[in-house]
């Protein structure tokens, strides 16, 4: 499980490194940046600096497109737990070209579990 995570992370990580990921266009979304008092580039820094003990689930199937997989984060920004939704999609025709999606950022409306940290066993 853990093996699977680190590589979606490193494959989500890479598609931010060489700038080919974006942001779903939802009120939530852009609101959070306000909410949490964060730039676009912090929100950036969150995305690299997100760890196999910020997974929450996943992957699974995105409750839009259940054809694709969703994974499920979380980290405290600005002492604030925030939930982070992310894809990884290839487009079409683009052999080996991947592209992150988030889904979600935004303050966690729920207390989330963490089943790698200590103690969550």
């Amino acid at each position: 499980m853990r093996e699977d995570i680190v590589g979606f992370l490193n494959l989500f990580k890479s598609c931010l490194l060489m700038d080919r990921w974006g942001i779903k266009h939802r009120e939530k979304n852009r609101q959070a940046l306000i909410d949490l008092d964060i730039s676009p580039d912090e929100r950036r820094d969150v995305l690299l600096g997100l760890q196999p003990e910020d997974y929450i689930t996943g992957p699974k199937p995105d409750d839009t497109d259940s054809a694709k997989e969703v994974w499920e984060f979380g980290k405290k920004v600005n002492g604030q737990e925030t939930y982070i939704k992310l894809r990884v999609v290839k487009p079409p025709g683009k052999q080996g070209v991947f592209h992150g999606l988030v889904w979600s950022f935004h303050p966690a409306e729920f207390p989330p579990k963490y089943p790698l940290r200590r103690g969550a066993l």
